[in-house]
């Protein structure tokens, strides 16, 4: 009996001990705030504008084009390069490639000032804060985006300040691991005990080029089957899910 109670003392002190010394990485964009439902608004738009209308062959062409081009090198311009490859898969000339551009641009403008953080968000915050669990985000967002999208959200933004890694504040864009390098030195942690949590695969891949532990959520445009082939070691249906699974985080920690 004296075993047993002098185990599970043991372990209320290692899990209260590794519990505070870890610290969680965010992504933005597709992990925090809902921004994947603009892409659906400006395809459905666009293909209403010129009267497209896809089978199932150019949809799966699409989708294959996507995941190419965003598996690419990470780069500032790259959703308007993807916007633009799908514009030319769709058989749309120079001139309405022009004009669908434009006019996602607009749509996305307008889109933003409506976005909202996914359902659990603001809880997860409280729940890491009550914990006492540092946090970070790591964004391929410039400064300025970052400052209009979270602006929306005053309470979580003044959380965040002073922990949020922008573009502007790296030389080299996810995948390279400088991103979260630098969010593990704002959250005082080393590496191994950082958990990065994305919904792309450059995440995952910043993740695990720096020795972090990796989440992958399934609230972006990837789909299960998509972010399996990146062998994150948890994938979640949202961030919501995070206290949940805490005490596995903590359990393969340990074992790192």
């Amino acid at each position: 009996m004296v075993f047993y109670r002098n185990f599970f003392n043991f372990f209320v002190i290692f899990y209260f001990r590794m519990e505070n010394s870890i610290g969680f990485c965010f992504d933005l964009d597709g992990t925090l705030i809902n921004t994947t439902e603009i892409g659906d608004k400006i395809e459905k738009e666009i293909y209403k504008k010129f009267n497209l209308k896809i089978d199932d062959k150019t949809e799966r062409e699409i989708e294959e084009l996507t995941y190419e081009i965003l598996q690419r090198e990470n780069r500032n311009n790259l959703g308007l390069k993807l916007m633009w490859e799908i514009f030319k898969k769709l058989d749309l000339n120079f001139f309405q490639r022009i004009k669908a551009l434009l006019i996602s641009s607009k749509i996305f403008k307008e889109e933003l000032k409506k976005i909202k953080l996914f359902d659990g968000v603001k809880e997860v915050f409280r729940f890491l804060d009550e914990k006492g669990i540092p946090y970070s985000i790591a964004t391929t967002s410039s400064q300025k985006e970052v400052d209009d999208r979270l602006s929306k959200f005053p309470d979580l933004y003044a959380k965040l300040q002073e922990k949020i890694i922008t573009r502007t504040n790296v030389q080299h864009l996810k995948p390279d691991p400088e991103s979260i390098i630098k969010a593990s030195k704002i959250m005082k942690l080393p590496l191994n005990r950082v958990i990065m949590v994305g919904d792309m695969h450059h995440d995952i891949m910043m993740g695990k080029k720096a020795g972090t532990l990796t989440i992958a959520v399934l609230t972006g445009i990837f789909s299960k089957a998509e972010i399996l082939k990146y062998e994150p070691d948890f994938i979640i249906d949202s961030v919501a899910k995070i206290p949940k699974i805490l005490p596995e985080i903590i359990h393969k920690l340990s074992f790192n």
